[in-house]
């Protein structure tokens, strides 16, 4: 292990055996495809790999730093590498952990392809346009909004499961279950195969389909958002009678969501539960985001990508969504229907912290009859932190923003109604599932662990070890020669749960 620096360092020398004296060979700069971690590494957010091959420089992702950096404005400015240089980009998903940097590239000078699936071209198109709007009321903004749509035009649309050659490489994208369009990036090059699996979805996950099984390859990235935890038992009946005893008491519901794949599962489970008779068919549910309509509309479109049971579901009505009395409205007239009798209100933030969730629990929190029910992981410092700790009196950030100016607004609030975590919604695979996926391989290289904080990243690899699998969670600038060497994977060991919740996996939208 080496940093880039040192690697080119040492390698310009004619020197790279003495960094690599367990590859038994000497190679040449270009030899041998090497990767090196810019991004996602001991942490969650940026995820960004560069692949280096006798074709050129490729890049695996090139997402935001957010919370989990001590400066994240100044490391998304940071780029170890020349965008000009970069031959093609492959993107796993429309997460903006994953994609948010893209324009920042373009306007550095990249003008290569970006491949990805059709749903996460339609996706990344309202993320990277919402981004580019909110980023220009920033003082220096990262990109502007032709950049954004500068990298729009450079999308290059692939299949599933169908091979491709790509500026000399072989490649092919994979379904990977954690949002829609998420693939993995399957590359074959220079006499090596490598496996990047991108954000893994959970094998129970509502909508969409399991993650895809691979059995070999050279090199394997893997993510680690819930580290070395074991599976638990799901269960959307108890998140229905939760919210049926709010209803019937008089009280309505505030679901805080994501609007990416969170806000769509919550609907969808939701007109189950009514199907089901566990919740009034006229109970309205309403959905205020602008940015999670666009994403609901684009998720009803591509049914192909649904899994049988959402399919079946969606029946004669041709729809997951749009259905019962589901309905989406700006945030001003959402928030009018507060007087109207008991509802569902699913809203942005996920963390209660900003856009329209806060002015919801401004007009719930003092009445003990309603109940605000949070289904994910809330960082420190969030309003949603703070309600799960049991505070009894909070400020809301209530900011406003008119003709493109931010206006202040804080408010406290008293906290009455219900507090509550709901669990079930996540789209990440739990580690249990991930070291089973590579348990099925049936000979794999070393496999490198990102895309979780510290604890959790080691602690999966070190799974992965007892499984005698060459495994370690790299640091930044580390750079990793793909040397082909595989083994049989073992058997999965026994998981603890783990003391403390997951950390943040997307920038909340």
């Amino acid at each position: 292990m080496t940093t880039r620096r040192d690697f080119l360092r040492i390698s310009a020398a004619g020197t790279l055996a003495t960094i690599f004296p367990s590859a038994g060979y000497a190679v040449g700069p270009t030899q041998v495809p090497r990767i090196t971690f810019y991004g996602s590494t001991r942490q969650v957010s940026g995820s960004c790999h560069l692949l280096e091959t006798s074709h050129g420089l490729f890049v695996i992702d090139c997402g935001l730093f957010i919370s989990d950096v001590p400066d994240p404005a100044a490391e998304n400015r940071d780029l170890p590498f020349d965008p000009k240089e970069v031959k093609a980009i492959f993107l796993t998903h429309a997460h903006t952990d994953h994609n948010g940097r893209l324009p920042f590239l373009y306007k550095k000078g990249f003008r290569g392809p970006i491949y990805c699936t059709d749903a996460s071209r339609d996706l990344t198109e309202i993320m990277l346009n919402l981004s580019a709007s909110l980023g220009e009321l920033d003082e220096e903004p990262l990109y502007d909004p032709k950049d954004a749509s500068g990298v729009l035009r450079l999308l290059k649309v692939i299949p599933y499961n169908r091979k491709f050659e790509a500026e000399g490489l072989t490649v092919r994208y994979t379904d990977a279950g954690h949002i829609l369009g998420s693939a993995m990036v399957e590359l074959w090059v220079d006499g090596r195969k490598l496996l990047f699996s991108g954000d893994m979805g959970p094998d129970h996950s509502p909508i969409l389909c399991k993650p895809t099984q691979h059995y070999g390859a050279d090199a394997v990235l893997v993510e680690s958002t819930y580290g070395p935890s074991p599976r638990s038992f799901v269960s959307y009946e108890e998140f229905g009678k939760k919210i049926a005893t709010v209803l019937e008491r008089g009280g309505s519901v505030l679901i805080p969501s994501f609007a990416i794949h969170k806000t769509q599962i919550i609907i969808y489970v939701l007109h189950q539960l009514i199907e089901d008779g566990l919740l009034p068919k006229d109970v309205p549910i309403f959905s205020d985001s602008t940015t999670a309509q666009k994403c609901t509309a684009i998720y009803d479109a591509y049914a192909e990508y649904h899994d049988a049971q959402a399919r079946a579901f969606a029946g004669k009505r041709n729809t997951l969504f749009y259905r019962n009395r589901y309905r989406e409205g700006r945030v001003a007239d959402v928030l009018k229907t507060h007087n109207a009798g008991p509802a569902i209100y699913i809203s942005t933030s996920g963390m209660l912290s900003y856009a329209a969730a806060p002015q919801h629990l401004a007009v719930m929190a003092s009445d003990p009859k309603n109940a605000v029910f949070i289904p994910g992981y809330q960082a420190p410092g969030t309003t949603g932190r703070e309600l799960l700790d049991g505070k009894k009196r909070v400020t809301l950030n209530l900011d406003e923003f008119v003709n493109g100016e931010r206006r202040p607004n804080k408010k406290e609030v008293d906290i009455r109604l219900e507090v509550d975590r709901v669990s079930g919604f996540s789209s990440h695979a739990v580690g249990e599932q991930i070291l089973e996926w590579v348990h099925h391989f049936e000979r794999v290289g070393p496999v490198y662990v990102v895309h979780g904080d510290e604890e959790r990243s080691v602690g999966l690899a070190a799974k992965l070890q007892e499984m005698k699998v060459e495994s370690l969670a790299p640091k930044r600038n580390d750079t990793f020669v793909v040397k082909g060497d595989r083994v049989k994977p073992g058997e999965v060991p026994k998981l603890e749960k783990l003391d403390k919740p997951a950390a943040p996996a997307v920038v909340d939208k």
